[in-house]
């Protein structure tokens, strides 16, 4: 067996893309219970928030993650059946959720839906063709497509003899198009979908690069590169903010996530690795509050990508029926968290209970 194929981890479930994914998720809802509340921020409480801005990234890395863990060990046929399903389920439930949503909802009550108002791009035609989103939620767009080509990657990660260098120059080549060459300033729909158009929160051909690094860093075993992590996403993180500061710009990373910049990654990269280090320090401690904690952030990890849309789906809920009151959203959005922890007790009761040996079979949660 090839070396490189040698050094994957043969379990079906890895506690540190659990908890990776976990506090994605937890970092996204703060972010949007803040930014949807119009909440005001100190200075304090906004360099906290940029540590809430990772999840993002470590939400598209860990799905690169999740692929090679949950399907390296099945057969082509299933890959492309499993996946490409998977994606039309998605692409359904996007377009589905825009369309009522687009019927039913009040948008001038957010200031996130002024731009479409104002150009007049609420309309079918223009949700149907990405013109124009009625729901937040369009990373769904270029999540169907890393499930698209998902297959391909894992075909590469099973016949190539070097499957990490190849994955590893592919993301290289990328990174070299995104950021070292010029793009075409013209619009066409091939470059406004793998880039931008004014609308694209996540162009394809950008945040492919976060997923590409998680679905390398699965096959060479996550967490145990906790220190290169650390090492390089700290030295990056030091190197462009270094640059940017000589320019007098921002520093707040958060600032260069739309669109995705180098600065942004490498800081997340930096902050994914502390987590690492501080997890594998709380699962040395045996106390029965930690392990609690430990097993509901794997539990939400592990059911990251329903809890995505669902949370959304709360949210709205709560501003439609509330509205002007949209700081009701920081009760309704906690509530539905503890009550779906409550809901699936007995696999909490498993996790915490088997905190070393419980293993799943995670092919069906690709997020």
């Amino acid at each position: 067996m090839n070396q490189e194929k040698a050094s994957v981890s043969t379990k079906k479930i890895n506690f540190y893309i659990s908890y990776i994914k976990g506090i994605a998720l937890i970092g996204i809802i703060f972010i949007h219970l803040i930014d949807w509340s119009n909440m005001p921020l100190s200075l304090g409480g906004q360099i906290i928030k940029e540590l809430f801005h990772v999840g993002l990234f470590l939400f598209v890395l860990t799905a690169g993650s999740v692929i090679v863990i949950a399907y390296k060990n099945r057969s082509m046929r299933q890959i492309f059946e499993r996946l490409l399903y998977r994606g039309a389920q998605l692409l359904f439930f996007y377009y589905l959720y825009n369309i009522v949503k687009l019927f039913i909802f009040d948008f001038t009550t957010e200031p996130f839906y002024k731009s479409f108002i104002n150009s007049g791009t609420f309309t079918i035609s223009n949700i149907l063709t990405f013109h124009s989103f009625s729901v937040p939620i369009t990373i769904l767009g270029a999540y169907v497509l890393f499930l698209i080509i998902s297959p391909l990657l894992l075909l590469m990660h099973k016949r190539a003899r070097y499957p990490t260098s190849s994955i590893v120059a592919l993301t290289l080549g990328i990174l070299a198009i995104n950021y070292l060459t010029v793009i075409p300033s013209f619009s066409t729909p091939i470059i406004n979908f793998l880039y931008a158009n004014g609308n694209v929160l996540f162009p394809f051909a950008m945040w492919l690069v976060p997923f590409l690094i998680g679905f390398f860093l699965a096959q060479v075993g996550f967490e145990k590169q906790r220190k290169n992590i650390l090492i390089i996403g700290g030295v990056l993180t030091a190197v462009f903010g270094f640059l940017l500061f000589s320019q007098q710009r921002s520093l707040f990373p958060s600032e260069y996530q739309f669109p995705l910049a180098p600065y942004y990654m490498a800081f997340s990269l930096f902050v994914m690795s502390l987590f690492l280090y501080l997890f594998r320090y709380l699962e040395r401690m045996k106390t029965p509050l930690i392990k609690k904690i430990l097993a509901a952030i794997r539990l939400l990890g592990d059911n990251t990508l329903h809890l995505y849309l669902y949370h959304w789906i709360v949210i709205d809920l709560t501003i439609w029926i509330f509205s002007p009151y949209v700081g009701y959203i920081w009760i309704t959005t906690p509530l539905f968290l503890i009550a779906y922890l409550i809901f699936k007790k007995r696999k909490f009761v498993e996790y915490y209970s088997h905190q070393n040996n419980v293993v799943r079979d995670i092919s069906g949660e690709v997020s």
